[in-house]
């Protein structure tokens, strides 16, 4: 078991997020997630950090290593939800369009130095005709 700073809380990945289909009510299983950080001195270029797969509860846990440490930047968290519109189509043919109006869903955030030991939960809310998105815990 790795250990937070000596402490007695176990280290997880320092940034988690997971996805609830408002539109369904429930998490958002099998979501493609991928989790880049601006290239340092680029204002265009971005390098893929980790991907991942929310899990049945809409959840990626373990998208970076256990760690109690994160690199300071500007972050970009994107969510492929043309591919999840596509299995729920199937599953519900007359309830979702045939195309999506979002066909994937990104999310900017900045870390700065003095946060790199924190936590960075970066949720989505998501249904077919918008998303958002918070700080959680």
């Amino acid at each position: 078991m790795h250990l937070q700073g000596g402490k007695d809380t176990p280290l997880r990945s320092p940034i988690t997020t997971h996805v609830l289909d408002t539109c369904i009510g429930k998490p958002a299983p099998q979501v493609a997630v991928r989790l880049e950080r601006k290239a340092p001195g680029s204002s265009q270029a971005w390098e893929t950090v980790a991907t991942g797969r929310t899990n049945v509860d809409g959840r990626v846990p373990d998208l970076l290593p256990p760690s109690d440490y994160v690199n300071p930047g500007i972050y970009r968290i994107s969510f492929d939800t043309d591919e999840y519109m596509s299995r729920c189509k199937a599953q519900h043919p007359t309830f979702f369009a045939d195309v999506p109006f979002y066909p994937a869903a990104s999310v900017q955030f900045q870390i700065t130095p003095e946060q790199v030991r924190q936590h960075f939960h970066v949720p989505l809310t998501w249904n077919p005709y918008g998303y958002s998105t918070y700080r959680g815990s």
